[in-house]
């Protein structure tokens, strides 16, 4: 912390790189404290999600970016965020060659991952504006599949009612 008479700053330091994903992490705090007004609301969004479902892992992510916009409360293994951000590559590579667009309403995967003894599922499903809803469950969950999309249409709604409510606040405050 930086201290004088008349001002005070609060700063933390990250160590980066540009060749792994430590400088998403370091971007994906960054966004959290620039959007601190929204994340609560997403983190319990996620985190009923994770509870209703069964899910290990929640994430809500930017797209392009690489960035999560919020994680549910349980959530720090940074190898999990990493195995994200080349799915979200890998996903977005696939797409850009055969499709005409990327990413649209009803953009949905499921992959199996194997690694040691455990069978991890990785659902990605895409909202809008960019944001996509990436969670880790196991493979034994997905029994209940149909739970599972209903509660992430529910999820996706309640993202789009947040930034509707967010966006009317931006366009009131905008017009005065």
């Amino acid at each position: 912390m930086f201290h004088s008479d008349d001002i005070k700053l609060n700063f933390k330091t990250w160590l980066t790189s540009v060749y792994e994903y430590t400088i998403f992490h370091a971007l994906s705090d960054v966004n959290e404290k620039l959007i601190d007004y929204l994340v609560p609301t997403f983190e319990d969004l996620l985190h009923r999600l994770k509870t209703t479902c069964c899910m290990d892992t929640t994430l809500l992510m930017d797209v392009s970016a690489k960035c999560y916009i919020a994680k549910d409360n349980d959530f720090s293994d940074h190898n999990k965020y990493e195995m994200c951000c080349d799915m979200l590559d890998l996903y977005t590579d696939i797409a850009n060659i055969y499709s005409q667009q990327a990413y649209d309403d009803e953009s949905y995967s499921c992959v199996i991952l194997q690694h040691l003894n455990t069978q991890e599922v990785m659902l990605t499903k895409y909202l809008r504006s960019n944001l996509i809803l990436v969670c880790l469950l196991q493979e034994s969950c997905l029994k209940d599949r149909g739970i599972i999309n209903q509660n992430i249409r529910k999820f996706s709604n309640g993202i789009g009612e947040v930034l509707a409510v967010q966006s009317e606040k931006h366009a009131g405050f905008r017009s005065k």
